[in-house]
């Protein structure tokens, strides 16, 4: 097969049409055999490529706002697993973005559209659902915009505690 990559469409006996694709000496040989697992793969090389290629920093093809920061306790000061859900001020009823913060360390990250208004919605099954208003800068290009969340706990009953006792008459 020599050094060089290649792609050959053959016929399978028992598939039909498949896609080769050949990298460099067979490093790399993958059979596709619908358009959908076709797309994943094409995502996973671009995926892989980009984080082989790329430079440090994103490059977007317009400007975007980055707005990530970390979601903590306010009871603990520690970090909280929560959904971030993001919507435009005008139109809450449909999710622009969303993220969940990671448990260990409380990040997270989101995407948006210079210069617009969100609604950002902290919710989880140990957290008072929160709602905050955040304004993005309007800007040219690219830029970071940090955002920390403080939440409160819910209160978790104790089953291990006596409850009241029963009045009796």
């Amino acid at each position: 097969m020599g050094d060089t990559s290649s792609i050959s469409n053959r016929p399978c006996l028992l598939c039909g049409p498949v896609l080769y694709l050949t990298v460099n000496k067979p490093l790399l040989s993958i059979i596709m055999k619908n358009t959908f697992f076709k797309i994943g793969i094409a995502a996973a090389l671009a995926a892989a490529w980009i984080s082989f290629a790329a430079p440090a920093e994103a490059q977007f093809s317009h400007s975007v706002v980055v707005m990530s920061g970390t979601v903590l306790s306010q009871e603990s000061g520690k970090p909280t697993s929560v959904k971030v859900s993001v919507r435009e001020a005008g139109d809450t009823a449909r999710e622009i973005t969303a993220s969940t913060s990671n448990k260990e360390t409380g990040k997270y990250l989101v995407v948006l559209q210079p210069g617009k208004k969100y609604w950002v919605h902290l919710e989880s099954d140990s957290i008072m659902t929160q709602d905050v208003l955040v304004a993005t800068p309007a800007v040219a290009q690219t830029e970071k915009l940090e955002q920390d969340f403080t939440v409160v706990l819910r209160e978790v009953e104790d089953a291990t505690k006596p409850s009241a006792p029963a009045q009796t008459n």
